[in-house]
């Protein structure tokens, strides 16, 4: 068995998926983000892909099976500037690649988070085609988008060109972000020696988190129930999925390529 080969045991051990073999031996590239690299790739691919054809096909039918309508997601005013709130939801993808370490653990999580990642995507999508909500609180926006800011205007119609009123609950926006302030949480506390000001990060990580919650509401993306959802099945995965597998040991092992003392420093961890 070669060192590459014990090593990716190593991960599948603690609940890697197979499917990431090819890609954990290209981990020593970019400076040993390879992996790292690979990974946002596909997370990435599968979620656009994904998202904008159940979406297109949502539209397409124009079928609402169930309204979660409630009387405060009317009541509740449009706020044009929260657009910039919801749209910050971008920041948080990047977020997992650049924090978990080169480490086999820091290897390991990250491919546990990426698995997170998928089946959030796997579990909404069959939701948003087999139970599809037309978002009809849009109009609330859309009526003021002559009278608002011309800036904010243009970032509404420029997400209205991408993102149909469909593709209701549960909400992405929610449940993706939830996981990595959940697993970025959990780097930084096991960084802690790196990341000095690591409880601060949280901190305002997690009003981020709430901020970003409200918005979708605020900006009529989607029903307060689309909100409440998507927490719900992201603390239902990380619960269900992804704690009982970061239980799982890892065996330490010798470094391996170019980077001595990355994947042997915090394999313990």
């Amino acid at each position: 068995m070669t060192e590459t080969t014990h090593n990716f045991e190593s991960l599948r051990a603690g609940g890697a998926w197979r499917i990431w073999a090819p890609f954990y031996r290209m981990r020593e590239r970019c400076n040993g983000y390879g992996f790292h690299v690979a990974l946002a790739i596909v997370v990435t691919t599968f979620g656009l892909a994904g998202y904008h054809s159940t979406n297109l096909f949502a539209e397409g039918r124009g079928v609402t099976t169930w309204n979660p309508t409630i009387e405060w997601d009317t009541a509740i005013p449009p706020l044009p500037w929260s657009i910039l709130i919801y749209l910050s939801v971008y920041l948080y993808y990047p977020l997992p690649f650049l924090i978990a370490d080169r480490t086999l653990r820091g290897r390991r999580e990250l491919a546990l988070a990426a698995q997170g990642t998928i089946l959030l995507f796997l579990f909404s999508y069959g939701f948003f085609l087999f139970m599809p909500a037309e978002v009809v609180v849009r109009t609330q926006m859309e009526d003021l988008l002559p009278s608002m800011h011309p800036r904010f205007a243009a970032l509404y119609e420029l997400v209205y060109v991408f993102d149909r009123p469909w593709n209701s609950w549960p909400s992405l926006h929610v449940s993706e972000s939830l996981l990595i302030v959940l697993f970025v949480q959990r780097w930084l506390s096991i960084r802690a020696a790196e990341f000095r000001r690591g409880r601060l990060y949280i901190r305002v990580l997690w009003v981020a988190w709430l901020a970003l919650s409200l918005s979708i509401v605020t900006t009529k993306q989607h029903f307060i129930w689309d909100m409440f959802s998507g927490a719900g099945i992201c603390a239902l995965l990380w619960w269900g999925y992804v704690m009982p597998r970061l239980r799982l040991p890892i065996a330490e092992h010798a470094p391996s390529g170019p980077f001595p003392g990355r994947e042997s420093d915090h394999a313990r961890r």
